[in-house]
């Protein structure tokens, strides 16, 4: 499965050295950039939505200063890039176009296929989640891509709004931004449910937390929809 990964890696890799040559921008190059500094913060995610346990400060400060394993940082190059460097060839392309309702089937196709990455990572035995009884029968690995999802749409808003601008501004403002908007999406909106994962909530607190941040998650996307509707 690693071997996979960083065969796709390379892919695209080389696809985005060639729109870089070929478009004569190396906004693609800084995309798969921005996936790799996502992992930074995986450990942690990890640590708040998958324990059994009580989360303590030392856990949490473990978990931010331990060194991420290398296989993460290169399979996380394309993992939230990829559908959002496909979407920005597509509009280079005209073959699409930003608005209301073309957002909404974006972010729909992104959670499908973030959604097959966690099935596959399921069956391969590379990650497990705790067992939560989440609202509506909600199953972990679903709302797991609705999050990650919202971090590839966010990413393709950054590309669609900062791919003609000088190659300074372009790095400056797309480098970084999978991982704030992986820290905006995992750390403050899905906030009410680690929250009472951490204090080992009742089942009905789980729940309230679960809903609330679908409700935060379904705002955020209502309002990057807002923003790539208005792109020009």
């Amino acid at each position: 499965m690693q071997t996979a990964a960083i065969i796709l890696l390379l892919i695209c890799y080389g696809a985005a050295g060639y729109l870089a040559w070929q478009q004569r921008t190396p906004v693609y190059l800084l995309a798969l950039v921005a996936g790799h500094l996502s992992a930074l913060a995986s450990p942690l995610w990890r640590l708040l939505y998958g324990v059994s346990y009580g989360v303590s400060l030392d856990s949490v400060q473990a978990a931010v200063t331990q060194p991420v394993p290398a296989s993460l940082i290169l399979a996380a190059g394309w993992h939230y890039s990829l559908p959002a460097m496909l979407v920005l060839y597509l509009y280079t392309t005209r073959w699409w176009f930003p608005g209301g309702i073309t957002g909404i089937l974006t972010y729909l196709i992104f959670l499908l296929y973030h959604l097959l990455i966690e099935l596959v990572g399921l069956r391969a035995s590379l990650w497990s989640y705790r067992v939560i009884d989440l609202p509506l029968g909600l199953p972990s690995p679903l709302l797991a891509a609705i999050m990650a999802g919202l971090v590839s749409y966010g990413l393709l808003y950054v590309l669609l709004a900062t791919y003609r601008y000088a190659w300074l501004s372009m790095a400056l403002a797309l480098v970084p931004a999978a991982l704030l908007i992986s820290l905006l999406t995992h750390g403050l909106l899905g906030a009410p449910l680690w929250i009472a994962l951490v204090l080992n909530g009742a089942s009905w607190a789980v729940g309230l937390g679960a809903v609330s941040a679908l409700a935060l998650l379904l705002w955020a996307i209502q309002i990057v929809t807002g923003g790539i509707s208005r792109v020009e």
